[in-house]
């Protein structure tokens, strides 16, 4: 390695949040930085935290300040976490995206959804082929998780040799895609790893990872004892899940109906793929109701609680004219991700009163994760054997425990937060050297806000306090006002708004007469601020709360 030459790593998402991953990897020859990004993923929003925004992806300002810079964007597979910000991305960046088959596809529709060139979109060749892309030489290597085509990626510079994991988990059965390989593994840490950059998002299960094969048993047995039709949710990107399903639907002699356009799409991107073969045909809603009940798997989309998901709409009324009662069974094959409990508990609910037994996996009958757990990460090290390791994929207590994990190992660790430029060229010298502008971004309909920028934070105010609109009518001749007030949001009464109309008007006059020498001169901001804080005050002692104050003045000359 030339002195000069610098290897960065700058993770803009992901080393911080289970999430929202982006991570950017640059290269320094003394002359000239350039950079590759792995991933381009979102989080989904909290409505306590975030209301009405409906996506959340990396602040990409970096990107934006070194775009002629960046060479190519590599994604890793087709979670939303992982790929979800393409759709916005391309408004500014055009640049390369080398991916699997099945991820490209679903990778054009988002790019053709944002107006973007889906040519862009390239299908590589997996490892031992590698993309020469400026000073980068990238190598996809199969690996398993929960969606087909996850992949780790090989990344060779002139001064190092890094190994970023992507999504994984130990799975020598996954139902589709490539088994977890040890021996290719164990040959690509052979041939000297100076960096690992690994998965953390189960660092705190104690327990050996469950191939996906393990699942198919427990659900034949189940369809075979119910009576009624059976509603299965998952995540619609889990294809090996929907074809686990769907074997045991045909073993126990149950049809297949698909309800969500999420889990259709998916179907239909497996098949066009080439990834979901041998799927059984999909019986229409119509059609479904010329079936016994006890001949039906139905396959629902929105197992994380979303409103307007089949799954929600079957435990409120009906979804496409198709609906479940007494006798019939909501099977989650599923996890509930941390932030959703309550979306599903509301399910749950609306289930039970429709008197349909519900089955949650809480022991472990219906579902595997797909991701590795800690006796799996530490198969995982031992394979790569790299010389210095990086935790990503987790929040700040995941990274901090995997950290610790990679020591007991006798590894080199180095915690890299959201922001942090990390220079690992060199293990021996591996640091954080500098800090870029990160944060978050809100898609906000089909608007693009910095979370900076206060228009969520007014929201919640708005949620929580309510708004009061003050509209304030002065005389500029003669020291006369008049006031007229709309509440939203605020628990009052008729006595109450009369109440704060005559307090205002007293504190104004009192205000006019002895502090504003000239009504007519005197600005409006003076006004509103005098306004504003007589409002607060009275609110905040007479109700315990500040409502959002909205002042709207209009002036007018009249003797």
């Amino acid at each position: 390695m030339k002195e000069k030459e610098k290897l960065f790593f700058i993770p803009l998402g992901g080393c911080s949040e289970i999430g929202m991953n982006m991570y950017v990897y640059g290269y320094d020859n003394g002359r000239e930085v350039n950079y590759i990004l792995v991933d381009a993923g979102v989080t989904f929003p909290d409505p306590e935290y975030t209301p009405g925004v409906d996506l959340i992806m990396p602040d990409t300002s970096f990107i934006e300040n070194n775009i002629s810079n960046f060479k190519a964007i590599f994604i890793t597979h087709a979670h939303e976490d992982h790929i979800g910000s393409l759709t916005h991305l391309f408004e500014y960046i055009e640049a390369p995206i080398y991916c699997g088959k099945f991820t490209a596809l679903i990778a054009k529709s988002k790019i053709s959804k944002g107006g973007g060139n889906t040519k862009l979109v390239k299908i590589v060749d997996h490892y031992p082929k590698m993309i020469k892309v400026g000073p980068f030489n990238v190598g996809f290597v199969n690996i398993s998780h929960s969606i087909p085509e996850a992949s780790g990626l090989v990344i060779e510079t002139p001064c190092s040799r890094i190994f970023h994991s992507g999504d994984f988990k130990v799975d020598h059965s996954p139902v589709l895609g490539k088994p977890f390989n040890n021996e290719l593994l164990s040959k690509i840490g052979k041939k000297g790893i100076n960096t690992l950059v690994c998965d953390s998002t189960n660092v705190f299960n104690e327990h050996k990872g469950r191939s996906e094969a393990s699942l198919l048993d427990n659900f034949v047995k189940l369809f075979m004892e119910v009576k009624g039709v059976i509603v299965a949710t998952t995540f619609a990107s889990n294809l090996a899940r929907l074809k686990t399903l769907a074997s045991a639907a045909y073993q126990s002699g149950r049809s297949l109906v698909v309800l969500g356009r999420a889990m259709n799409n998916m179907i239909k991107y497996g098949k066009e793929s080439g990834i979901l073969k041998d799927f059984p045909d999909i019986l229409s809603p119509r059609d479904a109701k010329l079936v016994p009940k006890s001949h039906l798997l139905v396959l629902a989309s929105g197992s994380q609680g979303e409103p307007r998901a089949a799954s929600a709409q079957l435990a409120r009324e009906g979804y496409m004219g198709f609906t479940i009662g007494k006798g019939d069974v909501f099977l989650f094959s599923s996890k509930t991700i941390p932030g959703n409990e309550l979306r599903v508990s509301y399910i749950i609910d609306q289930l039970e009163r429709k008197e349909v037994q519900v089955i949650e996996d809480k022991n472990g009958l219906f579902h595997v994760s797909g991701h590795a757990n800690k006796p799996d990460l530490k198969i995982f090290h031992n394979l790569i054997s790299p010389d210095l390791f990086i935790p990503m994929h987790g929040e700040f207590r995941h990274l901090k425990e995997h950290i610790r994990i990679a020591k007991e190992s006798g590894i080199k660790t180095l915690l890299v937060q959201n922001g942090d430029v990390a220079q690992i060229s060199n293990s021996a010298s591996a640091a954080i050297i500098d800090k870029v502008e990160y944060g978050r971004i809100f898609l906000d309909g089909s608007v693009l806000i910095d979370e900076e920028e206060g228009v969520v934070s007014e929201r919640k105010k708005l949620m929580y306090n309510g708004i009061v609109n003050v509209s304030i009518l002065i005389n500029n001749i003669s020291p006369y006002t008049h006031f007229e007030l709309n509440f939203i949001g605020v628990s009052t009464t008729i006595d109450f708004k009369n109440e704060v109309i005559t307090h205002l008007e007293d504190e104004i006059n009192f205000f006019i007469n002895n502090k504003i020498k000239n009504l007519k001169n005197c600005e409006n901001y003076l006004f509103e601020t005098e306004v504003r804080r007589i409002l607060n005050k009275f609110f905040k002692n007479e109700i315990g709360k500040k409502p959002q104050i909205s002042i709207c003045i209009h002036r007018m000359d009249i003797m």
